[in-house]
């Protein structure tokens, strides 16, 4: 995806950066076109659905500005990495933009750098072509293993790195987003997922360099209705952060 940073924020804007997401254990082809409505409506930039549906959110898409995004060893992360792989190339017969896959957070958490990033760097290969993000669930990571995290996301080529799944029960949260801003610069993008259900939570961590944000169809639609009824424009040096969040 094409990013940008701005000052001032537009409506459009906002749904350009969101990627909505129907991702519950219950998700129904129903729910994915709901979702592709409301993609639509508001020009997102991607979204994303369970594997089984990938064929009909294709053709659902057709015509539209919205992008395919895929879910790739989601929300684990622990499959084997030929599974991972295996899983990769199967996507890319679909022709997706977007793909984000979950980091082995436990082999992290173990110090078993080498397979976290042979992993990454193996998966990278298979969708070579599309936008790559590692979602690396730093609500389950210290300060110290979220940068290391993020040095491992870098090296293995990525795009991006995500923040989490939102599967865990933690949210993502500003704190998190300024601990891998100050580590990764502007050598890779930062997207948000698990836990952003308002504009104001959405606004503080572009502010701190997020450019990409995943949130459940539900969510997505109440902050975009938050947005218009707010005006519809947002100056970022009206958003305050507080010390607290930090």
């Amino acid at each position: 995806m094409k990013e940008y940073r701005k000052e001032i924020l537009t409506t459009d804007d906002i749904a350009y950066m969101m990627d909505p997401s129907v991702l519950k254990l219950d998700t129904t082809l129903e729910d994915v076109e709901a979702m592709v409505e409301l993609c639509k409506k508001y020009g997102c930039g991607s979204c994303f659905c369970w594997p089984c549906y990938y064929p009909q959110l294709v053709e659902l898409l057709k015509g539209t500005n919205t992008k395919f995004g895929t879910s790739l060893a989601f929300p684990s992360g622990q499959e084997a990495t030929s599974t991972k792989v295996a899983m990769a190339e199967y996507f890319m017969t679909m022709d997706p933009a977007e793909n984000d896959m979950v980091m082995n957070v436990g082999w992290l958490k173990s110090g078993r750098y080498d397979l976290v990033l042979q992993d990454i760097q193996a998966v990278r290969e298979a969708t070579k072509g599309t936008s790559l993000k590692v979602i690396i669930e730093a609500m389950l990571l210290t300060d110290d293993e979220i940068r290391k995290a993020c040095e491992l996301v870098i090296e293995g080529g990525a795009d991006y790195v995500k923040t989490g799944t939102g599967f865990s029960q933690a949210p993502s949260t500003v704190h998190h987003v300024k601990v891998i801003k100050d580590e990764v610069g502007d050598r890779i993008k930062i997207k948000v997922a698990g836990g952003v259900r308002n504009l104001d939570t959405l606004l503080k961590m572009y502010k701190m360099g997020a450019c990409r944000f995943g949130i459940g169809c539900g969510s997505a639609e109440r902050i975009l209705k938050e947005a218009e009824d707010r005006g519809g424009k947002f100056d970022l040096k009206d958003v305050v952060i507080e010390e607290s969040e930090l």
